[in-house]
Order: structure tokens, then sequence, then C-alpha cells
């Protein structure tokens, strides 16, 4: 089998799905690389440091045209037709709002590896993780960034505010939903940062013992009307850090909560991809990142770490490669059957294959075809 590394497209998208040192190992074990040109430039890996380790350059239609196509994101529209029937492509994917997405792997009967939905050997997404830190550390940076009192869109100022405040000046209050990866992060940084952070969670009891709780003196409260009010008033930042793999996220603040919000505070939320857990957010891009509702600034990129594109790409190709090595040698079934202290529970990365969606919301909320995982690996 020959791998086809492609070029991110889709907005001031940086990264790049495997570096040079990863390639490396996948040629050792006799696989051919090809690789998109300048795939990696973005990223700071050049043509030459991708042909040292034996990988070829080679032209936009012949590296999308291999049996597995290996990326970061969904291709775009326009990327489609590049595909060739039946071929393996292996990515993040965020189907939850990509209808034309999946049924374009129907038609071509593209069987598609999901990486977020990959559950791991400890059931925490060792390939999604990565970014959900980086996105995590980034919405804090990009809170501060945008209450800073600059023109951040014609006619609206930042707030102007420092999330550590000064002696005589009170600490930001910021409020992060949800107390996973992506949240914790964020309000570690934010912590860090110098704010005062309460984290709302539906889980409460599951972060009593988190090694960030009383480390960065993080407020956790339960998700109800009256806690969601109490945290929201008077904060001038909020970050939605919630998600549902495999799924469109559920609202958990509404438009109503966020008139509790000082005017002029900063909205991001983190999984607006699958649709955000705030009602006002909508997905922007890093071009036009941000827009104006309710008085709060909104900020919507769906693909965060892409502008660290450095750090996340080597985190990405590190985390993805075992799983990649894996499938490479031992095919489809033993992808599927992976029961590993590396490589295990990869059952459910599997999302397209052979006509059908195999993820059974995803097939649900389209109307399209669905097979079940399970009837997939019967047939194999």
């Amino acid at each position: 089998m020959t791998i086809g590394l492609v070029k991110e497209s889709m907005d001031l998208e940086s990264r790049v799905a495997l570096v040079p040192d990863d390639v490396a190992l996948i040629v050792q074990k006799g696989v051919g690389v090809l690789v998109q040109n300048q795939a990696g430039a973005n990223s700071g890996y050049s043509n030459e440091a991708y042909e040292s380790v034996g990988a070829k350059i080679v032209d936009t239609k012949t590296a999308w045209g291999q049996d597995l196509v290996v990326k970061c994101k969904e291709p775009l529209e326009h990327e489609y037709p590049l595909l060739k029937e039946k071929a393996t492509l292996f990515s993040y994917l965020d189907l939850a709002y990509q209808k034309g997405l999946c049924e374009m792997f129907i038609d071509k009967k593209i069987t598609s590896i999901c990486t977020e939905t990959i559950a791991g050997p400890k059931n925490d997404y060792p390939i999604l993780a990565p970014m959900s830190v980086v996105a995590g550390r980034l919405a804090a940076h990009l809170i501060q960034h945008y209450l800073l009192a600059l023109e951040h869109v014609k006619g609206f100022m930042g707030k102007g505010v420092m999330l550590g405040g000064l002696s005589g000046a009170q600490r930001a209050k910021i409020v992060v939903v949800g107390g996973g990866v992506v949240g914790m992060e964020s309000a570690k940084v934010l912590s860090q940062m110098g704010a005062k952070v309460t984290i709302l969670e539906l889980d409460y009891a599951k972060l009593q013992n988190h090694p960030y709780y009383h480390l960065y003196d993080l407020e956790v409260l339960s998700v109800n009307e009256a806690n969601i009010i109490q945290a929201l008033s008077g904060a001038v930042g909020l970050v939605g850090a919630v998600l549902v793999t495999a799924s469109q996220t559920p609202k958990v603040i509404l438009r109503r909560h966020l008139k509790c919000m000082q005017k002029q505070g900063v909205v991001i939320d983190v999984a607006c991809d699958l649709g955000g857990c705030i009602e006002t957010i909508h997905q922007t891009s890093h071009s036009n990142p941000v827009y104006v509702e309710e008085g709060l600034l909104h900020y919507g990129v769906p693909n965060m770490p892409g502008i660290a594109a450095k750090t996340s790409s080597v985190a990405y190709s590190h985390a993805s490669v075992p799983y990649l090595l894996y499938y490479l040698e031992h095919g489809l079934k033993g992808f599927l059957k992976a029961n590993t202290k590396i490589v295990a529970n990869t059952l459910g990365g599997l999302s397209a294959y052979n006509g059908y969606i195999t993820q059974e919301g995803i097939a649900k909320t389209f109307n399209l075809a669905f097979k079940s995982p399970l009837e997939v690996l019967k047939e194999l």
C-alpha cells in the first residue's frame, strides 16, 4: 500500500497530518509515502525534509489518488472528486454537521477512519486529546486578546480588561462550560493568568479529584439554571468546552443567559464544529474570526489548533502514527479488532464503509444508510 499525505486547504489551516520523523517510521515498514507538494510548508517542514526520510513529493492529484489518504481535517467540497472510489481516509472528520461529506462517502464507498472517535485503550480518545489541550489553552489566550481595548470588529472595542487585574482592580470573572480536557486546560491557563474561573459541569463528582481542582483554585458548579445565572453574572468571558463525540453538541448556554454577562465580554465555543454548546455561536474562520451578538464578541473558529501549526502537527502526528502503523500491518479487520496496550478500542473510529455510514447517530441525523461497525467486522 502507498499512503497519500495531502495538504490542508481549510482557511489558514497550517497543520500537516504526519511530520517527517513519523513518515520515516512508515517508510521503514516498506510502505511508500507520497507527499503533496508543500504539504508541510506551513508547519515548518520542507519538501526536502520529507524526501530525506524516504518519501516522494508529488502533485495534488497523485497524493489524493492513493488507496489510503491521511490528513488532519475533513476534505472540503472541492476536494471530494480527488478521492478515488473505495479509498480509505484517515482524518479528523467532525461529521455531525457534514451531510455532504457523508453522502460522498456513501456514493464513493469510502472507508473513513474518524480519528477523533477512536476511544483508545484508556477510553481517553488519544488522537483527539492533544488537540483538545491545544484548543483549551488557545481559548484562554484568545479570551485575553479579545478583552483588550482594540477594535476587533468595526465599531466594537474590547473591554480593556486584564485577566489578573491589579491592585485596586478586580480579577476578571471567566466561566468555562465543560470539565473535560478542553475545559480544564482552558481553566488552568485562565487561572494562571490571574482570572477568577468557574467551571460548569454536569458530572460534578468527576472533578473533585482532578489534579487541577485545588491546584488552580477553580470553582466548580453543577449545571442548572440557577448556577448558570450565578456563574455568568458579571462575567467578562465564556468558554464553551462541551464535547459529545460523533454527535451534535447540546445547547447549555442560551441567549437569555448571556444577558447576565458584562457587555463587551468575549464568548468562545471550542466545539463550534459540532454546533457548540452556546446558542448564539456559529462557525467563523481564522480570516474572519469574530462577530458581535448580544453585545458580546463571539469567536467560532472550528479549527483553532491550526494556527499553532508546529506544535499541533507534532502532537497530532505522534498520537496518530501508532494507529496508522497498526492499520498498515493488520488491515482494516485487524485494526478494528485491535486490543493492545497502545492500540485498542478502535471500532468507534470507523465512520463509513462500502456505501454505509457506520456511526448510528450521524446516520440518523441525516437519514442515511447505516451499518454497524460490528456488522462490518462480520463481513471482513
